[in-house]
């Protein structure tokens, strides 16, 4: 799955660098300028792998923030590495005492904070899982902007144009979630997605119809045939993969 990262850092150009280096490891960043902000974010967001704590924040600080979500059912499990500007002896080990699992100084060394977070995610077992996803589309544009989307999340792409070559490629690597272009050449998606419903070795594969033309009798049909989801375009990238997330998480929780 894409790791969710919060950056919480009331300095915009020290927040900036951050988010720019974590999102070109692929990893999915969520920002805040304050404690209020952060709160806000877990609130309304799904919840992040870890978090970035500048300790120095207006109004509450941040290893009081931390306190505050190690002490919260909700967030205490998500792993929270300290940022500081101004480091002095004993600092590191205020910090974890406040519950956090790491400690960096300012300013970030950009080369080394990726596997510093790596570290970090590794030793609380969040690291990325690498999915396989299949894009079932005969757009060439299309298929170009969701496999870019996937791919720079760090995951496998496999590519098909029609459901009939999808159909072949099922029986040599099952991908673990499809993203199917309802308005193929030859057969259709929904055709596609009963064929791939009524076969045991592929039923519980989570496929999302994607479609230019929406039609709730279609949509319906869909969902009953087994479809996880149903999108329309254009896609928004930004909400693409969480989308197929969710839909590989329903059919894990529901099979377990």
């Amino acid at each position: 799955m894409t790791v969710r990262i919060l950056v919480v850092d009331d300095n915009l150009i020290n927040r900036k660098l951050a988010c720019d280096v974590l999102n070109m490891e692929g990893w999915e960043v969520q920002q805040a300028g304050d404690s209020s902000e952060a709160i806000e974010r877990l609130s309304t967001l799904l919840l992040p792998d870890l978090i970035l704590m500048d300790i120095s924040l207006p109004g509450m600080d941040g290893l009081a923030l931390t306190r505050q979500l190690k002490a919260d059912g909700r967030y205490a499990a998500i792993p929270v590495v300290a940022m500081t500007a101004f480091a002095m002896k004993g600092d590191e080990q205020k910090a974890l005492a406040s519950g956090c699992s790491g400690y960096i100084t300012k300013p970030i060394d950009t080369r080394l904070l990726p596997s510093q977070i790596r570290d970090i995610l590794s030793v609380h077992g969040r690291e990325q899982e690498q999915l396989k996803e299949m894009i079932v589309e005969d757009h060439r544009i299309d298929m170009k902007l969701a496999g870019d989307c996937v791919r720079l999340s760090g995951h496998l792409v496999l590519s098909n144009t029609t459901a009939e070559d999808a159909l072949a490629t099922l029986g040599d690597s099952l991908p673990d979630v499809v993203l199917l272009d309802l308005n193929l050449p030859g057969m259709d998606g929904l055709s596609f997605v009963r064929l791939v419903k009524a076969e045991p070795s592929t039923r519980h594969l989570p496929v999302v119809a994607v479609t230019a033309y929406p039609d709730e009798r279609q949509r319906l049909e869909l969902i009953q045939a087994g479809c996880a989801t149903y999108l329309v375009k254009p896609i928004d990238t930004r909400r693409l993969l969480e989308e197929l997330e969710q839909a590989l998480r329903r059919q894990r929780s529901g099979a377990s």
